[in-house]
């Protein structure tokens, strides 16, 4: 470097001095600089002197900083040559520099850290130092930005420790979990500030310290080790891609970040004990508009009694004197169209009972298309009862809706396009700018308008999703005897949704788009986001509910095409799902979301079976109606975590590709091996 600098040095010389020779050779002269080679030479002198100097020193490059035509340059270009200082100083001056107010000397010193390999801990101290601050904003930004820097617990100052329970009482509900999931990382460490947070003035940082102490203190219990076993942590990571050996428990990996695996699922939220809570959702439908009249009670009650006659028939073929056998099979076959009209009947009285009762006003929309292909927009308040189950929707049996008992459809209204996307754009300019993002959910097979307006609050209610919850509703004839008629429905209504899903990507300017789609509804959306071309990463989340779609066709035309288009996309599948195992029959061919011949698993999507988890009573929609699964989902949408740091568990297959299995399929597979050696 010294070499270099005596050259340029030297050829300045020259430039400047035209009247110098070259002493060994009188005869050979060099060229003379004009006036206008002189004063560029000048001007660049001028401009940074430490070109010419031999040797650098700290204090050299501090005067460069307080040139504003030098300091966007001077580290850069002459830091390596300072020789007279140490690493301490060094160290000292860079850690400055990133606090300097002028971004260029920031980006310098960043560097320079980088190079020495201080940058982590001049950070990190930086970070500490915003924990600190008078800003209470500053100080939750910088407590979640050292959530995984290492440090010794007996380092970290008090502020540190009163930032992450003041964290607690935040709006936002990923800084709420990602302080929640430091504090138990931080075990027994956290435990005086914990139970300090017990004693606070606000009840959401009681509530909060207290579901954290519940996970540290079980969390410790659920880890005691038996004999036999390892004492390694259960936090999960990818297992290596190997066969799967005959053993129902794969091998577990410990990681050193991440959810521990004794993380409670979603619990029933209190937000109000006395009033229900009001969540607005925003749809678009190609349903028709309808005006349906009040149901009269000589229509309802011609249900009961259809039903009534029914049974006594049913009891007249096996009250019949036992001698008379000559009508056995005939007696079978009666019993069960008896029983299947019973259950019609009594289905078709309930639906009738609550829709005369139902509270909501404003439009509604049938079970067929807009006769104009017209597609409808506006928005649905619906009211969550103030003791709201996670993952269900509360509903009346036979009396009348209750607020206060029930997910109830209060109200709808219909708006103009260019209205909506205007409304839908404002409400997310309305969120904090790390918080400006929205779903879009499409339903599946046999959903009304109204259930799905009720689906889609539920889910974005359970979620604690901070963005803009957005539902489109297809024409779904809701009956179980109309599958084909729905599956007719969704391939023509295919084009709509794309074209709603471009408009809402484009129009609503939100950072971060999510689409769930569940059932057949999944299968319009895969080819319709397959169709978009090559956009982009366009959306966030891509989630895949129990997707009733050709399994080869998702595989090899539409997986490697709508994966492009997200920065993540994951699909829930179930051998349980009596639904897609009856659509195989239907179609002729397996279900991507039916695993009950295989998993399906490619390289562009993360593929998560839910066998395990007992869906017998939920049926098809275990997505939204399943804790563990709205629990995984939650971390999906809010903090994008991959698999690996979501509490499940990796089951390789062949390529090196794995499928994925959540905790409790574990916990279950270890008490079905238990009780087995029992025996």
């Amino acid at each position: 470097m010294r070499f270099s600098s005596c050259m340029l040095a030297f050829t300045l010389c020259l430039v400047c001095q035209s009247d110098r020779t070259v002493a060994q050779d009188p005869t050979t002269q060099p060229p003379e600089a004009t006036p206008k080679d002189q004063a560029w030479a000048r001007e660049y002198l001028a401009e940074d002197p430490l070109v010419a100097r031999d040797s650098v020193t700290l204090d050299d490059i501090r005067q460069g900083l307080a040139s504003p035509r030098r300091k966007g340059t001077v580290i850069d270009r002459h830091f390596k040559r300072v020789t007279a200082a140490s690493q301490a100083e060094k160290r000292e001056f860079l850690a400055l520099a990133l606090k300097d107010e002028a971004l260029e000397v920031q980006r310098q010193a960043a560097r320079e850290l980088d190079a020495l390999g201080m940058l982590e801990s001049v950070v990190s101290e930086l970070l500490l130092e915003f924990v600190q601050s008078e800003d209470p904003e500053l100080r939750q930004v910088a407590v979640i930005a050292l959530e995984h820097v290492d440090y010794k617990k007996e380092d970290l100052p008090e502020a540190y420790w009163d930032a992450l329970i003041e964290g607690l009482a935040s709006n936002d509900p990923e800084i709420v979990l990602s302080i929640s999931d430091r504090l138990q990382e931080l075990g027994p460490s956290a435990l005086p500030s914990l139970i300090k947070a017990l004693r606070s003035p606000t009840p959401l940082i009681q509530h909060e310290a207290a579901k954290v102490l519940s996970k540290i203190i079980g969390g410790k219990a659920a880890h005691e080790v038996k004999p036999g076993e390892s004492s390694t942590p259960a936090t999960l990571e990818r297992v290596p891609a190997t066969k799967p050996t005959p053993n129902p428990i794969p091998n577990v990996v410990p990681m050193a970040k991440g959810p521990t695996a004794t993380e409670t699922p979603l619990s029933a939220r209190q937000v109000d004990a006395d009033k229900p809570n009001t969540v607005r959702v925003y749809f678009g439908t190609n349903r028709e508009l309808i005006q349906p009249e009040q149901p009269p009670w000589s229509r309802i009650l011609f249900y009961p009694a259809l039903s009534l006659s029914l049974l006594v028939s049913l009891l007249m073929v096996w009250w019949r004197p036992r001698e008379d056998k000559s009508y056995g099979c005939v007696s079978v076959l009666l019993t069960s169209l008896f029983l299947i009209g019973i259950l019609w009947t009594l289905s078709v009285f309930r639906s009738e009972l609550l829709d005369r009762w139902r509270i909501g006003i404003g439009p509604r929309f049938g079970p067929r298309r807009d006769s104009t292909e017209q597609v409808h927009y506006g928005t649905c308040d619906v009211s969550i009862p103030p003791k709201h189950q996670s993952g269900v929707i509360e509903t009346p049996v036979l009396g009348p809706e209750d607020e206060n008992l029930h997910v109830v459809l209060k109200k709808t209204e219909e708006m103009e396009e260019k209205a909506f996307f205007q409304a839908v754009q404002a409400k997310v300019a309305e969120l904090p700018k790390e918080q400006r993002s929205c779903f879009v959910f499409i339903h599946g097979f046999n959903v009304t308008f109204e259930n799905a307006a009720k689906r889609t609050a539920q889910i974005h209610y359970d979620l604690e999703f901070s963005g803009i919850p957005i539902f489109f509703s297809w024409p779904s004839r809701a009956s179980l005897r109309h599958y084909f008629s729905d599956r007719n429905e969704i391939e023509f209504s295919r084009y709509v949704i794309k074209q709603f899903l471009l408009d809402v990507s484009q129009r609503v300017n939100a950072d971060r788009i999510h689409v769930i789609a569940h059932s057949m509804g999944a299968d319009a959306t895969c080819r319709a986001i397959a169709e978009l071309g090559e956009r982009g990463k366009i959306f966030d989340q891509i989630i895949l509910a129990a997707p009733d779609i050709d399994r080869e066709v998702f595989r090899l035309q539409l997986a490697p095409r709508m994966t492009l288009a997200a920065n993540r996309t994951t699909m829930y599948c179930s051998k349980n799902d009596m639904a897609l195992i009856a659509s195989n029959t239907f179609n002729d061919g397996p279900r991507a979301g039916d695993s009950s011949k295989g998993v399906l698993v490619t390289k562009e999507l993360d593929t998560v079976d839910a066998s395990g988890i007992d869906t017998a009573l939920l049926g098809h929609s275990y997505y939204g109606d399943c804790l563990p699964i709205l629990n995984d989902v939650r971390k999906l949408v809010s903090l994008d975590l991959p698999p690996k740091e979501r509490n499940l568990l990796a089951w390789p297959v062949e390529n090196e590709l794995s499928y994925w299995t959540l905790i409790e399929q574990l916990v279950k597979a270890e008490d079905n091996t238990e009780n087995e050696k029992g025996r």
